[in-house]
């Protein structure tokens, strides 16, 4: 009993495991950098942008950024994204406006799909 897997409790060690298991350091490696980096190539676009602004900082794969418009707005533009069923934007509040956020996580995600999530943003605001 002191050497064995606890039965009564959540073995949440296991997931991982299967998962540096099945991928191998390097491979989760290359992936998390390279998701590091489509997030700061589309906070890129987001500052370049006259009608975006980027609210935090990107050290990760998730952008917070809004339109520079009410929180009506930018909640009617990820509804519209959303619609599509091609990309999902979520929100949340920072200092207190709604914030629209995009995450970068998903192991089948490729710069072509984080593109077209910044052309339906674009879209959604020309419309």
């Amino acid at each position: 009993m002191d050497y064995g897997v606890p039965l009564g409790h959540r073995f949440r060690a296991l997931k991982l495991w299967f998962v540096m298991r099945y991928f191998g350091r390097e491979r989760i490696e290359a992936m998390l950098r390279q998701h590091i980096q489509w997030a700061k190539d589309f906070a890129a676009l987001v500052d370049a942008h006259p009608q975006f602004e980027r609210l935090a900082p990107v050290p990760l794969s998730v952008v917070c950024f809004r339109y520079k418009g009410s929180d009506d707005e930018n909640k009617a533009i990820m509804e519209k994204v959303n619609a599509s069923g091609r990309v999902f934007i979520a929100s949340t509040v920072l200092h207190g406006r709604l914030t629209l956020r995009l995450a970068i996580g998903n192991l089948e995600t490729t710069w072509a799909d984080v593109r077209e999530a910044w052309d339906l943003l674009l879209k959604a605001i020309n419309n």
